[in-house]
């Protein structure tokens, strides 16, 4: 809930500390802060109010005789009352759709792209999440003789995404059981979602006593790996060199957290796949659920395949230019939906 207690001159100044150390990445003090803003009002009167501040907990002093930096608290209640929002700039919305209008065949590339280009352009670590399949209605699932011993899964979603999975099968098997066995599933799952897929399987399958029951019995046996597309692989990153060379991220200690955090994927499925905002969301610091995030900011969007959705957005130190960042990540949402759809419709 946005803290609405701050008088006008509490808020001004608030907002001028955050927006000097966001630049500079130094404790602000009174003496600076007023030849820098111009305020109109004596570096005593700064302070007192630098002070009042502190106490109530929007700033910190991280050494004695430093000045004052935001806290958590501080930059929440910027983003929520004080900052001023910037459209992205020409060049970057330019540079946006540039990379997204790439020839791409597969999904896998134009997620990767969004990844690489909303790191560069942010100045932040770039992070794209594949769709949440689950969400997705299942049409049809098509099976392929590769080889003698193959047999490729080709499953469709209902807006238009396609994935594949090789499986390995004990025997030889014809075009026309795998044509049978392809229909029986098709009229068994056809309109459940992928979830639902996973939890009802066994029990709309458990009766076929048709000839392809041993390819029955293999998709049945490798219903967890065919229809779980909640894994880390589907998480892309882009500018990981902007992230740990933050001076927040200075230290050794940081530098190795840092590092950890980028080899630890499944640690971004759980911060970004949880309830789906409607619009950009901001998670500042402590606010973050996993703890590996908790030194950082996460401003995350939503953005859609047919009735699929999947999130994107950035991660950097609190430190953070909010004002530029939020609406950069919204722009890149809605143009990641207009292109995805353009190429799968």
């Amino acid at each position: 809930m946005t803290d609405t207690a701050l008088a006008d001159r509490e808020s001004m100044i608030l907002s001028c500390v955050v927006e000097s150390y966001v630049k500079t990445a130094v404790p602000v003090g009174s003496r600076n802060l007023a030849k820098a803003f111009g305020l109109g009002i004596s570096p005593a009167t700064i302070r007192n109010v630098m002070n009042d501040l502190e106490e109530l907990g929007y700033l910190c002093q991280p050494h004695v005789s430093a000045g004052r930096i935001p806290t958590d608290k501080g930059y929440r209640f910027f983003v929520d009352s004080l900052m001023s929002l910037q459209m992205p700039r020409k060049r970057d919305r330019d540079k946006i759709l540039e990379n997204l209008d790439e020839k791409f065949s597969e999904i896998n590339e134009i997620l990767g792209a969004a990844s690489r280009v909303l790191g560069k352009i942010s100045s932040q670590l770039g992070v794209v999440l594949e769709p949440r399949f689950n969400q997705g209605v299942f049409q049809k699932m098509e099976l392929v003789s590769v080889s003698g011993s193959r047999v490729l899964a080709v499953i469709s979603i209902q807006s238009g995404l396609v994935r594949t999975i090789t499986m390995e099968i004990a025997s030889d098997v014809s075009d026309e059981q795998l044509s049978d066995a392809s229909r029986l599933i098709n009229e068994r799952l056809c309109g459940l979602s992928l979830r639902e897929v996973k939890e009802q399987i066994d029990s709309r399958l458990a009766d076929v006593t048709v000839e392809s029951n041993s390819l029955i019995r293999l998709v049945l046996e490798s219903s967890e790996k065919l229809f779980n597309f909640d894994c880390a692989e589907s998480v892309y990153l882009g500018g990981a060199s902007n992230f740990v060379s933050k001076p927040e991220f200075s230290a050794p200690a940081d530098v190795a957290r840092m590092l950890d955090l980028l080899d630890s994927r499944e640690s971004f499925v759980h911060q970004f796949d949880r309830e789906l905002p409607a619009e950009v969301s901001v998670s500042i610091g402590q606010e973050n659920a996993e703890s590996v995030f908790r030194g950082c900011s996460v401003v995350t969007s939503p953005y859609r395949v047919g009735n699929v959705t999947g999130m994107l957005g950035v991660v950097g130190p609190t430190r953070m230019q909010y004002g530029r960042i939020i609406p950069l990540v919204g722009f890149m949402g809605d143009a990641l939906t207009r292109r995805i759809g353009f190429i799968w419709s």
